[in-house]
């Protein structure tokens, strides 16, 4: 099974995090531009259970590429931390077309500049969302590994935010068209 643990943190701009993983040596993998579509079913079965459906296009180097995620429930960790399971697809027009016939309709679209780095065993993504902000994604095998690397960074003492960037980029939204009447 596939499995999930990270650490999402909000950070009031990215350079002072770039210099640190630098100072430290990390390896910088690539800079990518993703477009995130989450579909929902009819019965919102999927928001009651917890769990999210998305495919992702991303571009890195020029090259573009594409995948279905399912994330299953979240657990009750220190970290978030949820089954996902993702695969490669081919054809995303063809992709959307299925999941339109088996019930599921677009409900979002989020997109985003993710820079990947490697620390330690940590996947290390620093994200520019235009509607929330900048955020830092430490990803690793076990929470052991991600509070070092958060400690590393000097993010140890930082909150943690359990919401994904599809339900936090759908509240501002909702809030957005609050303000406007």
């Amino acid at each position: 099974m596939n499995h999930e643990i990270e650490a999402k943190i909000k950070v009031a701009a990215l350079e002072p995090v770039i210099s640190e993983l630098k100072e430290l040596g990390a390896q910088f993998l690539h800079t990518m531009q993703q477009i995130d579509t989450y579909f929902m079913d009819t019965h919102k079965l999927l928001h009651k259970n917890d769990c999210g459906l998305r495919i992702r296009r991303q571009t890195i180097n020029g090259k573009q590429s594409a995948c279905i995620t399912f994330k299953g429930a979240r657990e009750k960790t220190k970290y978030k931390s949820r089954p996902e399971y993702e695969t490669g697809i081919d054809n995303v027009e063809m992709m959307e077309n299925i999941f339109e016939a088996l019930g599921y309709h677009k409900r979002l679209v989020v997109e985003k500049k993710r820079s990947v780095w490697r620390l330690d065993a940590c996947e290390v993504c620093l994200d520019e969302l235009p509607d929330l902000g900048c955020f830092v994604e430490v990803e690793g095998a076990d929470e052991e590994t991600i509070s070092s690397v958060l400690a590393k960074l000097n993010l140890q003492d930082q909150p943690h935010i359990s919401k994904g960037y599809a339900s936090m980029t759908a509240q501002k939204r909702k809030q957005t068209e609050n303000d406007c009447f």
